[in-house]
């Protein structure tokens, strides 16, 4: 149980990590764009990026797909 505790909250600061990292004007159109390719609401896409709940695999590899970066450790 811990184990997937520890693995959401890594993967949301993976997330959240990457984003911070775009300007600030790019940042939210980038979380928008994200969320609209994941096809899940933008409040969702929020939950994963703060780690409140678990990011799908399917949508990691979506996240990855459009961002064209690696960023979740499998």
């Amino acid at each position: 149980m811990e184990e997937k505790k520890k693995k959401k909250v890594n993967d949301g600061m993976a997330l959240r990590s990457y984003l911070r990292s775009l300007p600030v004007c790019e940042s939210p159109k980038m979380a928008r764009k994200l969320a609209d390719e994941c096809k899940v609401p933008l409040y969702t896409f929020n939950n994963w990026r703060s780690g409140l709940v678990r990011i799908p695999e399917l949508a990691k590899d979506k996240i990855e797909e459009v961002i064209g970066v690696t960023l979740f450790d499998r």
